[in-house]
């Protein structure tokens, strides 16, 4: 749930992320398609390729995730028929905007209160 909301927002403000429908319901639709998916991908194949990519991570400071991320959203684009991205840039920007937003909202909903 919380990675449709990142799409959804990212769809939002950015303007190189785009989830077509006519409906407020078929971009929900489209964006918890794309959310499922790319948290499936998240769980599935990023370790896989993190364990691969690790010499170039070392040498880049692990700045490299960002070209991992930015592929994993460009898999969920090719998955999902009405997400669609524009270009590289578009897959690096929105995949950092996705992460960031998802981020956040992680810490809000599972906030643990501390007991006095």
């Amino acid at each position: 749930m919380i990675l449709t909301f990142s799409i959804s927002v990212a769809s939002y403000f950015l303007p190189f992320i785009y989830i077509s429908g006519d409906l407020i319901w078929e971009k929900l639709k489209i964006a918890f398609l794309a959310g499922l998916i790319l948290g499936l991908l998240n769980l599935l194949v990023k370790p896989i390729i993190k364990i691969l990519s690790l010499p170039i991570n070392i040498l880049t400071l692990g700045l490299f995730n960002i070209v991992i991320n930015a592929g994993i959203l460009w898999i969920v684009d090719l998955i999902i028929g009405g997400l669609r991205v524009a270009g590289f840039w578009g897959y690096v920007w929105g995949s950092l905007i996705i992460s960031i937003i998802s981020i956040i909202a992680s810490k809000i909903v599972f906030l643990k209160r501390k007991k006095y």
